[in-house]
């Protein structure tokens, strides 16, 4: 599925998206979780608290597709008898080890939605997205976080992973 594409459908989904969480997306689409995990029993402790944290949603979807072979897993979602935590985050692990993007084509895919941004239904203008960008960048696209209005209305809670990861039986 094409990134824009893949913006289109989240812009659709989550209506209340803001500059930073569009471009959180495409953070994980090339870089993956982009997390250096230092001490797997740690990344499991942290998985274990926010999914204790995370209140259930049984019709919901398992993951979502954000391009170039990665998903997220959906915690409200997860049923842990399919897919047990430490699995899931054996597979977090391992995916942040292999899923090394790039600054270039991080910075290429940014330019792409701007160039794409009338395809895309964003909530906000094109010239909030081209002032954050430009913050952004003066900043040397760090990691973000989801905004405050985004975490209020969807409460994200997920791990970001390798598509390749998720086994026949949880799909």
């Amino acid at each position: 599925m094409e990134l824009i594409e893949i913006l289109n459908e989240h812009a659709k989904k989550y209506p209340l998206l803001e500059p930073c969480d569009a471009v959180k997306l495409i953070y994980q689409n090339e870089f993956g979780g982009g997390h250096i995990i230092k001490d797997p029993e740690q990344s499991l402790e942290m998985l274990r608290r926010e999914f204790e944290q995370t209140e259930r949603c049984p019709g919901a979807v398992l993951y979502e597709n954000i391009g170039n072979g990665i998903i997220r897993v959906n915690l409200a979602a997860l049923d842990v008898s399919a897919y047990p935590l430490e699995k899931l985050n054996r597979d977090f692990v391992v995916s942040a080890e292999r899923h090394r993007g790039n600054i270039e084509s991080f910075a290429a895919k940014l330019g792409l939605m701007m160039n794409g941004f009338e395809e895309i239904g964003f909530g906000f203008s094109k010239q909030e997205l081209e002032e954050y960008l430009v913050r952004y960048k003066k900043a040397g696209y760090p990691m973000v976080s989801h905004s405050l209005q985004y975490k209020s209305a969807y409460k994200p809670a997920y791990r970001v992973i390798e598509a390749s990861c998720l086994g026949s039986a949880v799909i």
